[in-house]
């Protein structure tokens, strides 16, 4: 089947469905095995530890193979360095790389690791150089594409609404990551096991999902725009 000329695949909400459907085959999984005590573990060590560096090799192979469509132009070449350098990044932090810049704290990521006395000031400095460049690439690549994206979220077009879903995405499972220690701290009353369970799944399998998502970018950047692009120049 040609994804380009599949409805659902060049729909604005496909990655909204590709997640609620990945996910809920994470949760019927998972509750199956915990009930009969199967092999899918969500733990950091289990099956979607494996399964996400899976997903970021088949994401790396699918960046790869259409890089083509990046090479046409300096500008496109840019972003597309920074795409991949941004890429390289997420795998590190999934290795735990926001660890190995530190002899005494646990990440280099928060506030606390530059205000604790009991950082050397290199560490801090190192830190605070690699984070910055990777913040400034970042931000390169965001306003340097803001206005199309801004207009494409306004026409309802493919690819600007998966590169948001993508964020939301990230920021829901980051905040379902910290809220049963936050509301621990705040309540001083623990989440029920079933309540944490569900919420262990959703942000272990929801950031597994994250290279899957990049990668359905690359392939509708590549069979709805540049097929777009080339039918018109043979036209």
């Amino acid at each position: 089947m040609n994804l380009g000329e599949s409805k659902i695949f060049k729909s604005p909400y496909f990655v909204a469905l590709f997640i609620t459907v990945a996910m809920g085959i994470y949760l019927g999984l998972s509750y199956i095995c915990r009930a009969i005590n199967g092999p899918f573990d969500i733990q950091e060590v289990g099956t979607t530890e494996v399964l996400t560096y899976l997903f970021y090799g088949f994401g790396g192979g699918i960046i790869a193979c259409y890089a083509k469509n990046f090479m046409t132009d300096k500008s496109k070449i840019r972003t597309f360095s920074a795409i991949v350098f941004l890429y390289f990044i997420m795998i590190l932090r999934d290795m735990g790389a926001q660890g190995w810049l530190t002899s005494h704290d646990t990440v280099v990521t928060k506030i606390r690791f530059f205000t604790s006395p009991n950082n050397p000031l290199y560490e801090k400095l190192i830190a605070g150089t690699i984070m910055l460049f990777i913040c400034a690439v970042f931000f390169y690549v965001f306003f340097k594409h803001i206005k199309p994206y801004i207009q494409g979220l306004i026409k309802f077009e493919t690819l600007s609404w998966s590169v948001t879903t993508l964020f939301i995405w990230t920021i829901i499972t980051q905040i379902i990551d910290r809220f049963p220690a936050e509301y621990l701290k705040a309540t001083g009353v623990a989440l029920i096991e079933p309540i944490k369970f569900a919420m262990k799944i959703v942000e272990e399998g929801g950031e597994s999902l994250l290279p899957l998502i990049i990668a359905i970018g690359f392939l509708q950047y590549h069979y709805i725009y540049c097929k777009k692009d080339q039918e018109q120049t043979n036209n």
